[in-house]
Parts: structure tokens; sequence; C-alpha cells
């Protein structure tokens, strides 16, 4: 029976640090949540806090609208999974599996069937009475992904449960992971610093940094829509250049000029007219602009690079700012492939165009 969570405005301080600075968000019934950022941004702090290792602060954190602030860990019905596995070394894969269930004195018939049920799912059927030693790194992780599943937890917590493995095991259990979370149909709160693998995986996003939620929302969102310069700089690749917001029309857009001359009209700007601003726009939204249309606006610039990336070819353009525009254009068999030193002109999409105030003292 999984269930919602409401994290209501929780601090965490230890002393003069705040880790977790008034969070506040829910997670539906069987969602994949993930909270993202870079080391000490909070997330862990977090994740820490509603499994019930350390108390918050201030604030609430509600199981299904029941508060559990004062319920303790083993009392949450919580499942957990930890980078560092904490596999049971002496135990067999079914015994690990069985461990919780034991524990909750389970009987026998019950046991054999839900684990076996467990073992099905992670496809170790076959590995039942192995060892961990006997196991490569992601049969272990799948040891303890059933091993957390197995109890029927309300909520499954899992704390950077990839980021021991090597690149390609890490990419095959990211989906076997989602696969087997939406099977299941548990509440999963994942923590990692990969936005590459929360892009992937989760049902929603919340940004963390510098212990407040800089942005949630579903990924496609998260990623094309940044709503703080944050966001922005942390969430894939993106060109940040400074700019002036030469005035805003009827429609909400906004003609902006880039240090070196160039213009462009944006879709939105939080800053007035005449004031600077730093201008965020996605290197595979930038194309080459059709040179036979000569009242299409576009940017002008002289190509300084090519990074060729097979289904991917990288340009960096000098437009005169202090550094490159980067362009990401498919690779296509039949591409025109433009040559170093050649004159291009840029397309930028009006909607590719975000706008940001610049940082205090930036």
């Amino acid at each position: 029976m999984t269930t919602s969570v409401t994290i209501d405005s929780v601090t965490k301080r230890f002393g003069d640090t705040t880790a977790v600075d008034a969070v506040s968000f829910d997670i539906a019934k069987g969602e994949f949540f993930t909270l993202l950022g870079s080391s000490g941004c909070g997330k862990t702090t977090l994740l820490r806090m509603i499994a019930g290792f350390m108390r918050q602060t201030s604030g609430h954190i509600r199981f299904g609208g029941k508060i559990i602030d004062h319920v303790p860990p083993h009392q949450r019905n919580t499942g957990m999974v930890f980078q560092n596995y904490a596999i049971f070394p002496h135990l067999t894969v079914f015994d690990n599996i069985a461990y919780g269930l034991r524990a909750r004195r389970r009987g026998k018939a019950q046991i054999e069937r839900e684990v076996r049920r467990m073992l099905d799912l992670v496809r170790l059927g076959h590995l039942a009475h192995r060892r961990p030693r006997e196991l490569s790194g992601g049969q272990q992780q799948r040891v303890v992904l059933a091993r957390a599943m197995v109890i029927q937890p309300d909520v499954l917590l899992m704390d950077e449960p990839l980021s021991n493995l090597d690149t390609e095991m890490r990419m095959h259990l990211r989906s076997e992971i989602r696969s087997l979370q939406r099977q299941v149909g548990v509440t999963t709160i994942y923590v990692t610093h990969d936005q590459e693998e929360a892009l992937l995986m989760s049902d929603r996003i919340a940004v963390m940094s510098r212990g407040r939620v800089e942005q949630l929302d579903v990924p496609h969102r998260i990623y094309s829509e940044p709503q703080t310069l944050f966001v922005a700089g942390f969430i894939g690749e993106n060109n940040l250049l400074p700019g002036t917001v030469l005035r805003r029309e009827a429609d909400g857009g906004a003609i902006i000029e880039l240090a070196g001359g160039g213009r462009l009209r944006g879709a939105s700007t939080t800053t007035g007219d005449g004031r600077a601003c730093i201008v965020s726009i996605r290197p595979q939204d930038i194309d080459i602009a059709d040179a036979s249309n000569g009242t299409e606006p576009s940017l002008a610039g002289t190509v300084g690079d090519i990074q060729f990336l097979g289904g991917a070819v990288k340009l960096m353009v000098d437009i005169g700012a202090d550094k490159p525009l980067t362009v990401a254009l498919p690779g296509r068999r039949d591409m025109a492939m433009p040559t170093l030193g050649s004159p291009l002109r840029l397309r930028v999409p009006a909607h590719a165009v975000r706008t940001f105030q610049p940082e205090a003292g930036a």
C-alpha cells in the first residue's frame, strides 16, 4: 500500500548552518520523485529526515496526511537503498531479501512466496543461493532493491544508489529500477547529483541549491523552461551570455542585445528596459539561418571550432562576445559541414531565449 508524502516548511539547522531551508512540497502516491543537486545542497539531509534518522529543526513531515515527526525510523515502513549497498555478506541472495520479512515475523510460506516474487521481478531467481561475493555490482544492487521492496513499504527511499557502478551498468540499472518501480507502484524518493539520471527516471524533479528548492517540475520543463539562473546553468549544456534588454513588447517578449552587438527576440524577461541580463539558450535550439531569407532575424558569427560527435555536430561560433556560442546540430548524413573560419548566420527562435537577472556580485 503506497502513500503520499508531504514536506511542510521543513528546516534543518546545524548550529549556525542551515542545511535545509523551509522546504515544502507534496509527493503523490506511486510517484517517482527525485531530489537533485550537487554535494552539500541539502538533498541527503532531507532524505534522512524523511527516513527518521534525524529530526528536523522545524516544520512537519506527513505520510498519507499523518504527521510522523516523532515516529521512529523502524515504524515508518520505509524501504531504504543506500549508496554502499549494506548487503549481508554471510547470507545468500534469498536470505538477504527475506531479512526484512523475517524481522517482521512473517510466516514461512509467505516469506517463500514474497521472496520468490521479488527474485522473479529482479531476474535473480537462478542466483537465489549465491553469496554476495559471487555477484556482480549490478546484481548486488538488484538484491538490495528487492530487499527494500519485498516488505511492501509505504515509501521507498534511495540515496545515490548507482554512484558506485560503472557507466554501462549505471545506464542499464536506471531503466531497470524505473521499470520495477512502475510495476510495484511504490512511492519513491530518489536522491542523486546526476542530472541525466534524474531526467531519465523521474516523474518530477526538485532541483536543490543551498538548502532550498530552486525549481520543482516535470523533467522536460525543468530542462526547457528553467525558472532560475542556477537551474539554467545546472541542468544540461547551456549558453549563458551577458546581454541588455533594449525594450519589452506588448506580447511579453523583449528585444535583447548580446555582448558583441547581436540582437535576439526573447520569450520573456524579468528585467526592465536598459537593464543588464543573462541570456540562456540551449545549443540544440540554435540552427543555421536560411541565407536566402534576408528578413529572418539572425546572429552573425564565425566558426571557431567544429566537434564531430557522430549523431551530432557541435560548433563553437564567435559572435563577438567574451565566449563563443555553442551550437548543436543533428549529424545528418547529407548535412553541409561548415568549415573553420567560415562566416555563419544563426537562427534562434524567441521561445528558446530566456533571460535572468545577473546574480549579485557577478
